[in-house]
C-alpha cells in the first residue's frame, strides 16, 4: 500500500478502505472561480465564509463573512445550516431554510460558488 491508495487488501484478500481521510467529509469547488479547490472537514463544526476566522475561507464576494456551518454528528452524519447569510445557502437546488442532512454527492451553492460534498465511506467487499 502506498500513501495514495484509497483501498488495500488485507491478509485474507478482502478489500478495505485505507482510511486516509478517516471517513472525513470533503467539499470540492466545481465553479470556475476556484475550480478544483477542496477542503477537508476535519472539525466537529466547520464554519464556511469569507472571513479569515472561518474554518473554510472562500473569497467569493457574494458569500457572507460567516455564511454556513457544516456539523459532524456523533453518529457520523453531516448537517449543513445557513448562518443568516445575505445570499442564502442552496442544497441540491433548494433554498436551505433549516438545518439539513447532507450526503455523498450533494450539491451546495453559496454565493457564486458551487460545491460538491463527498466523504470516505466504509467499504466492505461481498
Amino acid at each position: 500500500m502506498t500513501g495514495t491508495d484509497t483501498f488495500h487488501l488485507d491478509d485474507n484478500r478482502k478489500i478495505h478502505s485505507a482510511g486516509i481521510l478517516n471517513r472525513k467529509g470533503i467539499l470540492l469547488i466545481l465553479s470556475e472561480n476556484f475550480l478544483g479547490k477542496s477542503f477537508v472537514l476535519d472539525k466537529k463544526v466547520s464554519i464556511v465564509g469569507r472571513d479569515e476566522s472561518c474554518d473554510i475561507v472562500i473569497n467569493d464576494p457574494l458569500i457572507s463573512k460567516k455564511h454556513c456551518s457544516i456539523t459532524l454528528t456523533d453518529e457520523g452524519h453531516y448537517h449543513i445550516e445557513d448562518l443568516d447569510s445575505t445570499n442564502s445557502t442552496f442544497l441540491n437546488g433548494k433554498l436551505l431554510k433549516k438545518p439539513g442532512h447532507i450526503s455523498y454527492g450533494d450539491r451546495i451553492i453559496i454565493g457564486d460558488t458551487i460545491l460538491r460534498f463527498f466523504h470516505e465511506e466504509k467499504f466492505e467487499s461481498k
